[in-house]
């Protein structure tokens, strides 16, 4: 009978850890993702111990062999598909840790309108992203993720906003109670209750040159290493309704307004 410790690899200790970051194969932007955005994130992540891999687009079969899991894609010619949508509510069904990178309204409106059936699929609620207004670039970081790496607040350089966030609790949030960035934590994903999601709404805080981009990355990395229960939100004003896009389907139609690097108006 073959002998199985858990945790461990028979003869050579702890089992490594290993992390899935998912890119567009440098397809948009000249390739700002896997030149600029992989790099940083690789580095974070080796520095946490993870044994790092890079596949453009979602890889076919099991993904229950990587701890966490980072979709760095972000413009609207690279949507989640419906094959991508199954494969990562398997992966959080299995107890799973998942990054999905979205933007801001007028930038990739069919990248952050196929997140919205993800949230769904996984039993998120009702989440919805704002069409015409983006949440403030100076956001207030919400516990747990103010640690390990003492941190308060981030300059985001063009961050979305979340109109709704279903289960979902707060990663940043700015002076008017309009998240950034939020995360499903264990428990507030109805059809993936072991699963852990985080969704952010702006590429550029995965890079060297965003203000404590480097201390909220190391922050996410160790929360998805070993999520919590986060029991409670802060009460926040609701969005206007005809700021909100209610996103439902995996192809809202858009254009590719502007150079991601560009800031968005003020």
């Amino acid at each position: 009978m073959a002998l199985t410790l858990p945790g461990f690899c028979w003869g050579f200790g702890p089992a490594p850890l290993t992390a899935l970051i998912v890119n567009d194969g440098g397809a948009n932007d000249g390739g700002f993702d896997t030149g600029t955005v992989q790099p940083f994130l690789t580095g974070r992540l080796v520095n946490a111990g993870y044994t790092v891999t890079a596949n453009t687009g979602v890889p076919a079969g099991s993904l229950a062999g990587y701890q966490q899991i980072w979709d760095i894609r972000y413009s609207t010619n690279t949507p989640l598909t419906g094959s991508d949508i199954t494969a990562y509510t398997t992966y959080l069904q299995g107890g799973g840790s998942l990054f999905v990178m979205g933007e801001n309204h007028s930038f990739a409106p069919a990248r952050d309108s196929s997140i919205i059936p993800l949230i769904t699929a996984a039993g998120g609620g009702n989440a919805t992203i704002l069409q015409t207004a983006d949440s403030q670039n100076l956001q207030t970081v919400q516990p747990p993720f103010t640690g390990p790496v003492p941190l308060t607040t981030i300059t985001f350089a063009a961050i979305g906003g979340f109109g709704t966030i279903g289960n979902a609790r707060y990663v940043t949030l700015d002076a008017n109670n309009v998240p950034g960035g939020i995360v499903f934590s264990k428990g507030t994903l109805t059809n993936a209750t072991s699963g852990s999601l985080i969704v952010v709404l702006d590429v550029n805080f995965l890079t060297a040159g965003v203000g404590s981009s480097q201390a909220l990355t190391d922050n996410l990395i160790a929360y998805l290493a070993a999520p919590t229960v986060i029991s409670s939100v802060p009460s926040a004003t609701p969005a206007p309704p005809s700021a909100i896009l209610v996103l439902t389907g995996l192809g809202a139609a858009g254009i590719y307004f502007a150079y991601r690097r560009r800031q968005k108006a003020a």
